[in-house]
């Protein structure tokens, strides 16, 4: 059976589409992360001040309105910083230097974040391949491309967001696999 596809191609990634999905995901991270802290805060401080007793119902109420306020609203401010700092850029940088090709029998995975991660994945290491799309990818229309391989261990499920047009390129891998595992 002769081989239809070039020996050579990149696969095309949507970088806006991936750019801001992973900068909407890491901001909800981290304002969801830090603000869990901040609702242990202004519980602790409500219930120093339920021990302390108050004067009135509405005037404990206010106390509460108020703690619960404030340390929402610093945990908030802390996740902003926190993002902006660490997160805002990287975001952009994965984005921008995901690369996805296939060279002969390989598949190469490259990324940048803060470590450069440079992969070749032989087609027969490639048990499977699906697709994914959770609600947040599904508000900014991107799908992930998912492989399993027979490496084990942490490595086992390669996820690769922001594939254009993933089913047809899920397909195509698919069919480049079965042709090209035994070279």
């Amino acid at each position: 059976m002769s081989d239809q596809y070039p020996d050579t191609f990149d696969i095309e990634i949507d970088r806006d589409r991936l750019r801001n999905y992973l900068r909407t995901k890491w901001l909800l991270s981290w304002v969801l992360g830090l603000g869990f802290f901040g609702g242990l805060i202004s519980f602790a401080t409500v219930g120093a001040a339920i021990e302390q007793g108050s004067s009135s119902w509405r005037a404990g109420l206010m106390f509460v309105a108020k703690s619960v306020a404030l340390s929402f609203g610093s945990t908030t401010l802390l996740a902003l910083l926190f993002y902006f700092i660490l997160s805002h850029r990287l975001a952009g940088r994965f984005a921008a230097s995901l690369q996805i090709s296939v060279e002969g029998a390989f598949l190469r995975i490259r990324q940048h974040t803060t470590v450069l991660s440079d992969r070749k994945l032989h087609f027969r290491s490639i048990v499977d391949y699906a697709t994914t799309q959770d609600s947040l990818m599904r508000r900014f229309r991107i799908h992930a491309l998912q492989m399993a391989t027979i490496a084990g261990g942490q490595n086992t499920h390669l996820i690769v967001p922001g594939v254009k047009d993933c089913l047809r390129v899920r397909d195509l891998l698919a069919d480049i696999d079965r042709q090209r595992e035994n070279q």
